[in-house]
């Protein structure tokens, strides 16, 4: 595959469990759309730490196997998708040079996966990728592709919270990750999301970037499809109701064990029965300017969210900023 077309790519972003999944699955059925099953994963798991540490041709291959095609065995059903075609036709003709170049990693593993799942650029008005960073990346991203478009997924960061928090005991738990460094995660990857969900927003235009609320999609889901079939182009279908994985239905992947095969609004406006109150004062006080700006008003006054921060930080200065100087014998 020496010369790679795929069609213009429209990324979904934001921040984890905040609903990119729920709504590149709604995506999935749409017969003029190409929606990649799993996150990108290029820019956290290989760009730009990786490759920064590893130049050997060799080592990125390796990587990219792993991560890209590897992982994917392991997560889908072989007869959804050939991912040794997929894998074959990413790697055929891919030169050393361009092990670095994520513009074309990302054209060609769109180009494979189109070409595996016959979805011709011909009869194809976007492929779709979803990665929680693409936000910050979207500048750049847009030099390398300009005709992309994006769609970004906020939610109410203290439901968000909730969502993530069901996780910390499995799946991020086995990651070093706790309750607290969790916290500390959000309230830094929100922050910065929700500022650049209204730069980018201001920057590109309302026809190049749309923002989406999670308890939109939840709560009125055809009002919600509507506004992106509008904004990437393609007509109205059924299939934009009901969510699937390569054509098949899927029951998300939320952590509490409850799988729905259709839209579901459980999960919104329920932090205050999943999370302690401490840390939605917490959210609020580090979050409250843009939760407003999105709709979410806060639930405590300045002086509860205040002293919820202050006890936060008590273990936030010491995990993160704190140098111990006595410790090392470095003196002024």
């Amino acid at each position: 595959m020496n010369s790679p077309t795929h069609s213009p790519l429209a990324f979904i972003c934001g921040h984890r469990k905040s609903g990119t999944t729920l709504l590149a699955n709604l995506l999935d059925g749409h017969p003029q759309l190409a929606v990649y099953p799993v996150d990108l994963v290029l820019l956290y798991a290989y760009f730009p730490d990786f490759i920064r540490q590893h130049d050997g041709p060799a080592e990125r291959r390796t990587r990219l196997e792993r991560i890209l095609f590897s992982d994917l065995r392991q997560r889908l059903d072989s007869a959804l998708l050939n991912v040794d075609a997929v894998a074959g036709m990413f790697f055929d003709g891919l030169a050393d040079d361009d092990l670095a170049r994520l513009d074309i990693l990302i054209g060609r593993l769109m180009a494979a996966f189109q070409s595996v799942t016959g979805r011709g650029i011909e009869s194809t008005r976007f492929g779709i990728f979803k990665e929680t960073s693409i936000e910050i990346y979207a500048a750049e991203m847009l030099t390398w592709f300009p005709d992309a478009r994006f769609i970004h997924v906020v939610r109410d960061p203290r439901d968000n919270f909730a969502a993530l928090a069901a996780g910390v005991d499995g799946y991020y738990g086995r990651m070093g990750e706790d309750h607290n460094r969790t916290l500390a995660s959000l309230l830094n990857r929100v922050g910065t999301g929700l500022r650049m969900a209204r730069t980018n927003r201001a920057q590109f235009g309302d026809q190049r970037y749309l923002t989406l609320r999670f308890e939109d999609i939840a709560t009125d889901p055809e009002t919600s499809m509507r506004r992106v079939a509008d904004f990437i182009g393609v007509a109205f279908t059924p299939s934009l109701l009901k969510p699937s994985l390569l054509g098949q239905p899927t029951g998300g992947n939320a952590f509490d064990g409850v799988a729905t095969f259709g839209v579901s609004s459980r999960n919104v406006e329920r932090w205050r029965d999943r999370i302690a109150s401490a840390d939605a004062q917490v959210i609020e006080f580090h979050l409250g300017e843009y939760m407003e700006e999105f709709g979410y008003r806060p639930a405590f006054d300045d002086r509860e969210q205040a002293r919820a921060a202050a006890e936060f930080y008590k273990w936030q200065n010491y995990a993160y900023f704190y140098s111990d100087r006595f410790a090392h014998g470095v003196s002024r």
